[in-house]
């Protein structure tokens, strides 16, 4: 019979909102605690997940009862909890982006190492156009991705007072595009190897960040990725108690033997000179939660729909590196 693995969360704001429903539907998971220093917050969740909620981060990285920490915490926060974490043989689920910059970023890759299971949730997680994707192009049917291109506008966070701070978080790219260089890396499954940043204040000049970034990454055999974020829109924000605001996604993908590959209407279409090729998106038959718990049982590796610590780093360590010479390709 199959462990249940008890969660101990740490951060019970609105990226656990999101994370409810999978939470509560994995059959080898339950929570056992929850702590967040707005104790209603933490009360609100416990409530819901179950589990009690804790007086302290402490008793939560120390508790017999908790096998699995999940780090939902801001990035800037993140790495004396996972000393604590590792320090006390908890494995570890955390979002993205790992941290605000390469140099604590490798630092918490360090203090990882091989000691516990550590897996990073990015929207390529539990995402089915993205394992959809990804067996398209492995298949070789459609050639190689040459050109992976992702816009994303939205308004700035306006729910919370670090988001916007660079020493915080890192800027637009760092807060959200970190996602698609994620997929974009995946998706291209060879190394990134060059790439340039560019930054802008459009029209938010009183924010400490940019509103506007853009990169391109260039991978080994000729592929490349076109991603641009803006904050500089105002468009609609449903709710500051979080991240409800309106989303715009630009998102194509083009192939070495010239197929154009969007998703259209739940299906991921590839057109070429006028003809067509649809293909059912395919999910996965158990969410992260339960996938991460089975590695554990199993003693395999964390499921490849998370980033490890070493890719999580390396995500961080692109952004830093380009957006200090901004303008300028850097090798990677």
């Amino acid at each position: 019979m199959s462990k249940t693995y008890k969660l101990g969360i740490l951060g019970c704001g609105d990226f656990l909102r999101w994370q409810v429903g999978s939470i509560k539907s994995a059959a080898n998971v339950e929570v056992a605690k929850l702590f967040d220093p707005d104790k209603a917050n933490a009360e609100k969740f416990a409530a819901e997940l179950g589990g009690s909620v804790a007086t302290s981060e402490d008793e939560v990285l120390t508790s017999k009862n908790v096998d699995i920490i999940c780090l939902f915490v801001p990035p800037f926060l993140r790495k004396e909890l996972t000393r604590k974490a590792v320090e006390n043989n908890k494995q570890i689920i955390a979002t993205k982006p790992m941290a605000p910059n390469k140099i604590i970023a490798e630092e918490i890759r360090d203090i990882i190492g091989n000691k516990v299971k550590c897996g990073f949730l990015y929207c390529r997680t539990n995402n089915a156009l993205v394992k959809t994707a990804k067996e398209i192009f492995d298949s070789g049917e459609l050639g190689k991705l040459a050109l992976y291109r992702q816009d994303w506008l939205h308004h700035y966070p306006a729910w919370n007072n670090w988001a916007l701070d660079p020493e915080k978080n890192g800027g637009p790219f760092m807060d959200a595009m970190i996602h698609n260089l994620n997929i974009s890396r995946y998706l291209m499954d060879s190394p990134a190897t060059k790439a340039c940043f560019f930054a802008d204040n459009l029209s938010h000049q009183d924010l400490k960040c940019s509103d506007t970034d853009m990169m391109k990454v260039d991978f080994a055999g000729g592929g490349a990725a076109y991603l641009f974020i803006t904050w500089a829109a105002e468009l609609a924000v449903y709710s500051t108690a979080g991240n409800d605001r309106e989303h715009i996604d630009i998102l194509y993908m083009i192939t070495d033997q010239g197929w154009r590959i969007t998703h259209e209407n739940g299906k991921l279409v590839a057109s070429k000179n006028g003809e067509k090729k649809e293909y059912s998106i395919n999910g996965y038959e158990k969410n992260i939660y339960e996938r991460f718990a089975d590695s554990l049982t199993n003693n395999s590796a964390i499921p490849e729909d998370m980033a490890d610590v070493n890719e999580a780093c390396k995500d961080i360590t692109i952004v830093s590196a380009c957006s200090v010479a901004k303008g300028n390709t850097i090798k990677i």
